[in-house]
């Protein structure tokens, strides 16, 4: 039978993962989204992703792409594989794309949103969730620091052993934007062609300790130019929403709030995809779903019309 190649729109939150590839046998997002195809199809295919991601990362519009039968249509598909996934992992939306369509080789691009709370106390609700710094940042000179980054640059000195070979570590950042949102919440966008292991978490750390005045101007670009990891700051936690945009994604992707579901802040109805890779930035556990079970010849499907627990 000839394949069909699909494209997954991908959102998960990434606590209870090591990040997105394959890393047996610890709990990882492509093992997950592999093993629900394999209980649909009653056979193993793999995912391909449109990057890595750290432990810890959440994605609000990741892109995923798969060679699958072509026994069910896109919707179909979505409740499967909704279905058959843990509750902290949600594909978003599937659909139909031509054969040489590649999550990774098709992206044109990848944003990494990093949350900082600047407030003497840190919400309960926002642990794991964002960064606390009490300590009050200039973010003006945190702004002056992040066009230092933009453009293409080696950035060994930002990056940390992934264990495995890398070709190279210069990479091209588009833009980095740094905003205040409602009350103390800063935000820290980072957008670029692609990211080394651990990157924008050693960027932040960085520009945190400009805001702090602990560096200048002049020590960053010493400490880019030096291009070992032992000269810069050392990281803050992980705390980033990634998300991918595809060749065949429209422009930039628009970063998503939140909204309310049963007295809880969850992820709203997509409007672009998660890692947002771009193929969003943040995200609780989307709405649990327990529908029946119906029998198929390709697996066990969920019912049309998934219920809310």
């Amino acid at each position: 039978m000839k394949l069909q190649t699909f494209k997954l729109t991908v959102a998960y939150a990434g606590g209870d993962f090591h990040g997105w590839q394959r890393q047996d046998p610890h709990p990882t997002v492509q093992l997950a989204l592999e093993g629900a195809l394999g209980k649909i199809f009653g056979k193993p295919f793999p995912v391909a992703g449109s990057g890595r991601t750290d432990r810890g990362v959440h994605a609000l519009g990741q892109t995923a792409s798969a060679q699958l039968p072509p026994a069910h249509t896109p919707a179909v598909l979505l409740r499967a594989l909704n279905f058959h996934l843990p509750p902290a992992i949600r594909v978003l939306s599937v659909r139909k794309e031509k054969p040489r369509f590649h999550a990774r080789f098709s992206a044109r691009g990848k944003t990494y949103l990093y949350r900082i709370v600047n407030a003497p106390y840190l919400h309960p609700l926002e642990i794991g969730r964002a960064w606390h710094v009490p300590r009050t940042l200039d973010l003006g000179a945190m702004r002056r620091a992040a066009r230092l980054f933009v453009g293409k640059h080696d950035f060994a000195s930002f990056t940390s052993n992934p264990g495995y070979q890398r070709e190279s570590t210069v990479r091209r950042l588009r833009s980095i934007r740094i905003s205040r949102k409602t009350g103390n919440l800063l935000e820290l966008s980072f957008d670029g062609d692609g990211f080394l292991y651990r990157m924008v978490r050693n960027l932040v750390g960085a520009l945190v300790k400009v805001g702090h005045g602990r560096l200048s101007l002049a020590d960053l670009k010493k400490i880019l130019a030096a291009r070992s990891r032992s000269t810069a700051p050392p990281r803050p936690r992980p705390r980033a929403f990634i998300c991918s945009r595809s060749a065949t994604d429209p422009g930039r992707l628009p970063f998503v709030g939140f909204v309310q579901v049963n007295g809880r802040r969850t992820i709203p109805s997509p409007a672009c995809g998660i890692f947002q890779s771009l193929h969003s930035p943040f995200s609780r556990l989307p709405p649990r779903t327990c529908p029946a079970v119906l029998s198929s010849s390709v697996g066990r499907l969920p019912p049309s019309a998934p219920r809310a627990a």
